[in-house]
């Protein structure tokens, strides 16, 4: 699977069901030890035939990808935001990694104004399942309504500025969805928004607000300090 160059991606994401032996480790009655796995957000890096080779973890460790069990590939030598379950591994001759056991490009644009969006803003409604600030990005797993239609996703950003009270930086972005799909059964959508194109000379905290039309019909909102690395 390439990654995608262009900013909005139709087709939300379903992350692979991977049998509960993958989740953590643990010991059967035959003293079989399996891998510790995890299920994380990374930045992942490849080379110049697009295979990912390394994989930057949110507390700011960086892994060699000793095996790739998935199908993700990335454009040559592209950085992406990914989902992954991982786990260590080792080379041949010893050397310590890690192998990626299930994969999926996270959808993660840079936000743009709503005056670039050609055809307007969409704002149909999804829920947020789980939120929280990662290295340099917002990570965001939504729940969306669906059937078989197609899903876009997007940010928009509302505002960014510099508070005169505090004098801390702020970004406000909310969330473009699209979609004329059938709101027939739950599905989880993986986004990241990246932060870091915001950062200036100095700065050591910004102000991060994330902004959604919920299937309840109110727009819900989310804060977050950000602490650039």
């Amino acid at each position: 699977m390439k990654g995608k160059s262009h900013f909005t991606i139709y087709l939300f994401r379903l992350l692979p069901v991977l049998l509960c032996i993958l989740a953590a480790a643990c010991n059967d009655d035959d003293g079989y030890h399996y891998p510790s796995v995890k299920l994380e957000f990374l930045t992942a890096q490849a080379d110049g035939n697009g295979n990912i080779k390394s994989i930057l973890t949110d507390e700011g460790e960086t892994f060699t990808v000793v095996e790739n069990a998935s199908d993700t590939r990335l454009n040559a030598h592209a950085s992406a935001r990914i989902v992954a379950n991982y786990g260590p591994a080792t080379t041949s001759d010893n050397a310590s990694g890690v192998k990626l056991y299930a994969s999926l490009i996270a959808i993660s644009p840079a936000p743009k104004p709503e005056s670039e969006f050609k055809d307007g803003v969409k704002n149909d409604p999804a829920d947020v399942t789980s939120i929280w600030m990662g290295l340099d990005y917002l990570n965001i797993i939504l729940d969306i309504k669906a059937q078989n239609g197609k899903h876009a996703f997007h940010f928009i950003e509302d505002e960014v500025g510099t508070d005169a009270e505090t004098g801390r930086r702020f970004v406000h972005v909310r969330l473009y969805h699209s979609t004329d799909d059938v709101q027939a059964y739950s599905r989880r959508a993986y986004l990241s928004l990246p932060l870091r194109q915001y950062v200036e000379d100095g700065m050591e905290k910004m102000d991060v607000r994330f902004s959604l039309m919920t299937y309840s019909g109110e727009e819900k909102s989310y804060e977050f300090e950000y602490n650039p690395k």
